[in-house]
């Protein structure tokens, strides 16, 4: 309503005039004059302020990546079988890529599982004691021997003894004492010989024990080390039977194995993307960086999206470092960020190069103009020409100026909604001259 009244009001103001130059006859080529005196007012554009949306952003240089990735290695040579997939192809989660020989493995875990059985076999023996039982046999026998003796010897004492009471009583002679004692000699003689030979038989038996226990320690060891050689083999088969089939979900980018040849270690048979969660990484030069933070909304645009297609992101992460890169100007140094995008499936692919404007500061409905309507002054303060509509006159006006965006500013102070300014100002425009508004 306010408009309408201005403009009304212009119009009978032009009126006026018209009539009043009419009269004067004055200079019919001059044209319309919006003054009641004879000066000719200066033809300016004019433009009403209005209000909108603003947002400032950094614009940087992005390339789209997936997020699940994964290469499958296989550690050990193997023959490849048979290939199911072809590049390009999409596999889900655990389906099957390629089959294997792994029968050399399969042969040496039986082969170890058969000497398993053989030492198992003959620790039992070990622990049966039957390499011990003769050994044993002979230190009893032995100490047996040396207990008859000792009895045979403490009798021909106990003999010889009396005899010699009977010779001290002059019953016998010396010569039958002779004979008891020599007997005494004799069984001390055989007692003294039993002792040696049990001696020897009991160290025999003890030294066998000791290397029969050690023979039982070696056995076990042995059976633990099959046994650990086993379980190797059953992982590394169980391993490559996993491997055999795709970690995740996507399409299969790579493959480096041939049917009839082997795989290669270190060198990743296959390599599947899952394009359905994707990030972009872009960089961003440090001078811009101060005012990135997550959470941030980006516009992703490209010419690989295609023309009019515009889509949306946000900031997950920043990198708390910065790194030097060569570009096309020189060297030049960045930050890393990471956008996700929050739509675009099926037109955002792994490896397009996007740009990415960042949003660092927006806001709503408030006052903004276009930049063809500031002039600055010697301390390049800006103001613009502020047209009073009732006068047809013109003001300097100093204003506050907030966000930038590309063809827009906000203003903080000096001008609202509705008022009149003169776009591209001249500077020979002063304060209080008169102006007619160009159609």
């Amino acid at each position: 309503m306010k408009k309408v009244l201005i403009g009304i009001a212009v119009i009978a103001v032009i009126a006026l005039l018209v009539l009043l130059n009419i009269y004067k006859s004055a200079d019919a080529d001059a044209g319309i004059s919006y003054g009641i005196s004879s000066r000719k007012a200066t033809l300016v554009k004019a433009a009403t302020i209005g209000t909108g949306d603003i947002y400032s952003y950094v614009t940087a240089h992005g390339r789209v990546e997936e997020i699940n990735k994964a290469q499958v290695f296989f550690d050990t040579p193997l023959r490849v079988l048979k290939v199911f997939v072809s590049k390009n192809d999409y596999v889900e989660q655990g389906e099957r890529l390629v089959e294997l020989d792994t029968s050399t493995l399969s042969d040496e875990m039986n082969r170890l599982k058969i000497q398993k059985e053989i030492q198992s076999i003959t620790l039992k023996k070990l622990e049966s004691g039957q390499s011990l039982l003769s050994l044993e046999s002979s230190l009893n026998s032995s100490r047996n021997a040396l207990e008859r003796a000792q009895d045979s010897y403490q009798a021909a004492l106990d003999e010889y003894e009396k005899q010699e009471k009977l010779y001290i009583a002059g019953i016998i002679p010396k010569t039958q004492l002779d004979q008891y004692e020599k007997m005494v000699k004799d069984a001390k003689a055989a007692v003294d010989s039993a002792q040696l030979s049990f001696e020897s038989a009991e160290k025999n038996y003890q030294t066998s024990v000791g290397s029969h226990n050690l023979d039982i320690q070696a056995q076990v060891k042995n059976i633990e080390l099959l046994s650990s050689q086993i379980s190797d083999i059953e992982r590394k088969l169980k391993k490559i039977k996993s491997f055999e089939k795709s970690p995740i979900s996507g399409y299969v980018t790579d493959i480096l194995i041939t049917e009839g040849g082997y795989t290669m270690s270190g060198q990743p048979a296959f390599t599947i993307i899952d394009i359905s969660n994707l990030k972009i990484t872009a960089t961003v030069n440090e001078y811009n960086t101060k005012d990135l933070s997550t959470g941030q909304k980006v516009k992703i645009t490209g010419e690989a999206l295609g023309d009019g297609v515009e889509l949306e992101g946000e900031i997950v992460s920043v990198a708390p470092f910065a790194k030097a890169v060569q570009s096309t100007s020189g060297i030049e140094t960045v930050v890393e960020v990471i956008i996700k995008p929050l739509d675009g499936e099926g037109v955002l692919k792994p490896g397009l190069n996007v740009e990415c404007d960042i949003i660092t500061q927006e806001k709503k409905n408030v006052v903004v103009t276009e930049f063809n309507i500031y002039m600055e002054d010697k301390d390049r303060r800006q103001y613009v020409m502020l047209i009073d509509p009732e006068s047809m006159t013109v003001k300097k006006q100093y204003v506050t100026l907030g966000i930038y965006s590309d063809m827009t500013v906000e203003v903080l102070d000096g001008l609202k909604e509705g008022d009149m300014v003169v776009i591209d100002p001249q500077p020979s425009l002063s304060d209080g001259e008169k102006i007619r508004i160009a159609e």
